[in-house]
């Protein structure tokens, strides 16, 4: 959704832009290529490997581009350590990217055999072989049915911990199997759930896409904007939540008829409604299929 991201983020040709998730550096460029001779861009990425190419991909603009590696976290300590301390646009495109899926020794996929890994940052401790490894049968209950929103955890969770038994669980094909072996109804879309739900957990993505946000909020200009794509629906319903609460303003309860809190809107939305990808795009990349891009704007 590059064209539409560009056209809801990029209201003038100069100030500081923010991509919170670098990638491939497709948005990266285009928000440049869109910005005037005064602009310029932070890239952020937790993945050391998405970095290092687009460091490669955005050298034409060594001179109005920044590309580091951390995350969301720490974006704020980041950009006041470079003197950043105002934001006229921030897109986080969240999920895990394409070239991450693909690649079978980041263990990601249940489609290849590889370690069972999932780490965004491989420089940090926690893998998914650790987290199964030192989780009880509830807490991995806990992890598949709140983050991957499977009515079938508890299960699920009891295979698991059968399938490890008193090892450790070290590739995606025994972390599959186990799936599996507990006879979901529907296995690939169950596989999907259990995978993203470890994903999530072991990269803490929504308390990390909390901390960006807040941070991309406080530090927008008057007139700048957010944009964020999320692909699954805890990440869509955490944005949408946080953003129309400064949209309303008022947090009187709603039996009320006159508002007395005096809380005035701080954000509008752009455009008005959640922007999906076209039928093209969708032939081109099945996996923007589920994609879904709001926009904000500070008042």
């Amino acid at each position: 959704m590059v064209r539409e991201v560009v056209a809801g983020l990029v209201a003038g040709q100069g100030g500081i832009y923010l991509d919170a998730t670098v990638g491939g550096a497709g948005h990266s460029e285009a928000i440049l290529k869109a910005l005037g001779a005064e602009g310029h861009l932070v890239a952020l990425d937790r993945d050391g490997e998405a970095v290092a190419r687009a460091r490669q991909s955005l050298k034409g603009f060594s001179d109005r581009a920044v590309i580091i590696q951390g995350s969301f976290a720490e974006l704020e300590c980041l950009l006041k350590k470079r003197r950043i301390s105002e934001l006229q646009g921030a897109l986080f495109d969240l999920g895990v990217s394409s070239h991450q899926i693909d690649a079978p020794e980041r263990g990601f996929s249940y489609r290849q055999n590889g370690p069972l890994d999932m780490r965004m940052d491989i420089r940090q401790e926690l893998s998914a072989s650790a987290l199964i490894a030192r989780s009880s049968e509830a807490e991995i209950t806990r992890i598949i049915k709140m983050y991957g929103e499977e009515r079938k955890a508890r299960p699920i969770a009891r295979s698991i911990c059968r399938g490890r038994g008193s090892r450790r669980m070290e590739t995606t094909l025994e972390l599959r199997e186990a799936v599996e072996a507990a006879r979901p109804h529907n296995p690939i879309k169950t596989l999907s759930r259990v995978f993203q739900a470890f994903r999530i957990a072991v990269n803490d993505e929504l308390g990390e896409l909390e901390k960006g946000v807040e941070t991309a909020i406080a530090m927008l200009a008057s007139g700048g904007r957010l944009a964020v794509i999320a692909y699954h629906s805890l990440e869509d319903r955490m944005v949408k939540t946080k953003l129309n609460r400064l949209v309303r303003g008022c947090i009187c309860p709603r039996d009320i008829p006159q508002c007395v809190c005096g809380k005035m809107p701080t954000f509008r939305k752009v455009g008005g409604k959640v922007l999906r990808p076209g039928t093209d795009e969708i032939a081109v990349n099945q996996r923007a299929r589920s994609a879904r891009l709001r926009i904000y704007e500070k008042l």
